[in-house]
């Protein structure tokens, strides 16, 4: 990768940077005590046109989204690059695969539920698991003498196509939803380290092992909270992280702070201790688990300060814009719900700004 490539883009996305809300800004708006008041301050911000447009204070997801796709449009336009925005829209991709998944299951319509920001092709996909094409696909696994099956170019979306069976597959065979989840999750991981290769970041192919040794982490504890099988926990964990998954099994009947022990010469170490103490319930070890996950995000995030110009400044910008808006939809989920503006305090991510 040439980072010289970044400069121009580096430059442009620096500007918009100051445009971030920062920590102080966090802390105002959540002094307010109504959803009303937060959108009235935030009329001063990116924000603007979105709330005009607005009917009712209530729907204020729609302006998260509207924030969010136009973050993507930006950086698309100025990084040149779809190796690096590939990488973040996977999230998305992976939701909307889920969404096909369960109206093939359901035999219903979800369409509402589909994200923008995917970038799968949606109705080739639907295709090609479509039971005329699952049977074609099955006549070529059978490599007969004389077959040639037609129109088998390849296309860019079959790597999902092969993800959306594989889940498929996984719950006829046990009839779970849950499992459609499971095997989604574990696809979506391991398409996140091939573009994590593509772009060929060592720092990249670094946070995301670890991320996936973070949510192993999470899936262990979430499956202790639901006092569920050791099979099940084998089935949830996810490869290619750098704890061997076996090892979090052996790991499952210890208490919290005997894990945290036991992982202390990992990386994520830091993250297990300011996160998790066996004196609080496990339902709290978790909230705090997944912020402490969002803040190891941001940590990787934060490289892009010393760096003048690059990829990374780039990818920093999505990051932290994603981290901007879950603690915009905290905030304004409390004051719907009239939450403590204390508790709201303690749940907001960190930010870069």
């Amino acid at each position: 990768m040439n980072r010289d490539n970044y400069i121009g883009g580096s430059i442009s996305t620096r500007i918009h940077e100051n445009n971030l809300l920062t920590r102080n800004d966090l802390e105002r708006l959540n002094d307010y005590d109504s959803v009303d008041e937060v959108l009235s301050a935030l009329n001063d911000s990116s924000y603007r046109e979105s709330i005009q447009e607005l009917n009712r204070p209530e729907e204020y997801e729609k302006i998260l989204d509207d924030e969010l796709k136009n973050s993507y449009e930006l950086i698309e336009q100025t990084a040149g690059d779809e190796k690096l925005l590939q990488y973040f829209r996977e999230r998305y991709n992976f939701h909307n695969l889920k969404v096909i998944v369960r109206e093939i299951v359901q035999e219903e319509s979800y369409a509402n539920l589909y994200s923008g920001i995917g970038n799968i092709d949606l109705a080739y996909i639907k295709r090609q698991l479509s039971s005329d094409n699952i049977e074609l696909g099955f006549l070529e696994s059978l490599d007969i003498e004389g077959y040639e099956p037609f129109n088998k170019s390849l296309n860019e979306n079959d790597i999902y196509v092969d993800y959306a069976k594989e889940a498929l597959n996984k719950f006829r065979q046990t009839n779970n939803p849950k499992d459609i989840d499971i095997s989604l999750d574990k696809s979506y991981y391991k398409k996140l380290l091939i573009d994590a290769e593509d772009i060929d970041l060592d720092e990249l192919k670094k946070y995301t092992k670890e991320r996936i040794d973070l949510i192993n982490v999470k899936t262990l504890l979430r499956i202790k909270a639901q006092a569920s099988e050791a099979s099940d926990l084998e089935d949830a964990l996810i490869s290619g992280g750098y704890i061997d998954p076996e090892r979090l099994v052996e790991l499952a009947p210890a208490d919290v702070n005997h894990i945290v022990v036991k992982l202390a010469n990992e990386n994520i170490n830091k993250y297990l201790v300011r996160s998790l103490d066996d004196e609080k319930s496990l339902d709290q070890n978790l909230l705090d688990l997944e912020k402490a996950i969002d803040d190891h995000q941001m940590d990787y995030s934060r490289l892009a300060k010393s760096m003048t110009y690059g990829p990374e400044v780039l990818m920093n910008y999505i990051i932290s814009k994603e981290s901007e808006i879950k603690n915009l939809r905290i905030i304004l989920v409390s004051k719907l719900n009239s939450l403590p503006k204390e508790f709201t305090l303690e749940r907001l991510r960190e930010t870069y700004a």
